[in-house]
């Protein structure tokens, strides 16, 4: 959501983003078969397919061709059944922790048709036609993306420890990486207020009426906003990052009025309940910090330096975790295929091991 309640966005094709680096499911046709993953199975049509969006992104987003084309995508096929792999048994995981994304899919959809300013959901599936683009597909590429993040963060990340004083060492080791243009750091709380009746938009005013009172009362911006908001941020405290003030004084924020405001606020300081009609949102913003140009301080870097000691120490433990899975569950890879997440030489399809009961 936050994307389109903070910042302007202009008109562009719909979630193409969304779809690559995630394989999707389609409907399954009877294919040849790459692997079993307990008691999923992988087409060689579903390589294919991926294959096919990953060719799409090099194309698209990164404008590759000819021979830089063909390199990119030799590098990453290898890894294209690894990832399908991954994606059952993440999603099996997901289904034994009783875990739920259908929330967040119907939230990012809608905040989708209105960034998209489609009048209805009908309107922006028609224009997803058109581009070759199936809503069931974005759904489930949301869908995977938020258990993923669920399952990895209830048995990975979450249990990784970062302390201000590790935080603080990387900054001093690397603060000429921190140099950056004037700008300003923001959180937010915000709700949504599109097509809802007068008692709906009653609750609403509520939840920000309260959020408010619990933010006078001295609660901590951060723990308010895991409580309160409905954009995506809040499970992050509402941290929307680092927005650079452009020749004219602005900071690229949705509004106008909010420009204003937010030129005016000073650090540590949270607005009035805001109507942002654009995105039919309720929002609250805290400046957490003010930067004039040059080296940020710590504390403006701090949620950066998080994310990038997290990624390092993060993405050999969830090797070793989707690794692990393998090894509790059963995966087949069958002749002519290679999962290149396998610790040692994958279980072939001569294997007779059963599957795992799920």
């Amino acid at each position: 959501m936050h994307e389109g309640v903070v910042m302007r966005k202009g008109a562009a094709a719909i979630v193409l983003a969304i779809l690559v680096s995630v394989p999707t499911f389609s409907q399954k046709v009877i294919s040849q078969i790459a692997a079993k993953v307990n008691k999923d199975i992988i087409l060689a049509s579903e390589l294919r397919h991926a294959e096919d969006d990953i060719r799409s992104e090099l194309v698209e987003q990164q404008k590759l061709k000819g021979p830089q084309l063909l390199e990119a995508l030799e590098a990453r096929k290898k890894d294209i059944l690894r990832d399908l792999i991954d994606k059952y048994l993440i999603l099996q995981e997901a289904a034994d922790l009783g875990l739920d994304a259908n929330l967040e899919v119907a939230k990012q959809i809608e905040q989708l048709r209105i960034d998209n300013n489609f009048p209805t959901m009908e309107a922006m599936e028609a224009a997803m036609i058109r581009q070759g683009i199936s809503i069931d597909e974005v759904k489930d590429s949301i869908r995977y993306k938020n258990l993923r993040s669920q399952v990895l963060h209830h048995e990975v990340t979450g249990k990784i420890v970062i302390t201000t004083e590790e935080s603080r060492s990387y900054y001093e080791a690397h603060k000429q990486n921190f140099d950056r243009p004037p700008g300003v750091n923001i959180a937010m709380i915000a709700v949504t207020t599109e097509g809802l009746s007068p008692a709906e938009m009653e609750a609403k005013n509520k939840v920000m009426a309260d959020a408010q009172a619990a933010l006078k009362k001295g609660d901590e911006f951060e723990e308010v906003a895991r409580k309160y908001s409905e954009d995506p941020s809040g499970q992050n405290g509402g941290y929307l990052g680092f927005f650079e003030r452009d020749s004219e004084g602005n900071y690229g924020l949705a509004s106008p009025e909010m420009e204003a405001i937010v030129r005016k606020l000073t650090r540590g300081q949270v607005t009035e309940t805001m109507s942002n009609p654009q995105n039919k949102t309720l929002v609250i913003l805290k400046l957490l910090d003010r930067h004039d140009g040059g080296i940020v301080t710590f504390e403006i870097a701090q949620n950066e330096i998080f994310n990038i000691i997290m990624d390092q120490r993060a993405e050999p433990k969830v090797r070793t975790y989707l690794t692990k899975l393998r090894a509790q569950g059963y995966v087949e890879v069958y002749p002519g295929y290679t999962d290149t997440g396998a610790a040692t030489k994958a279980i072939r399809a001569s294997d007779t091991a059963p599957p795992r009961d799920q």
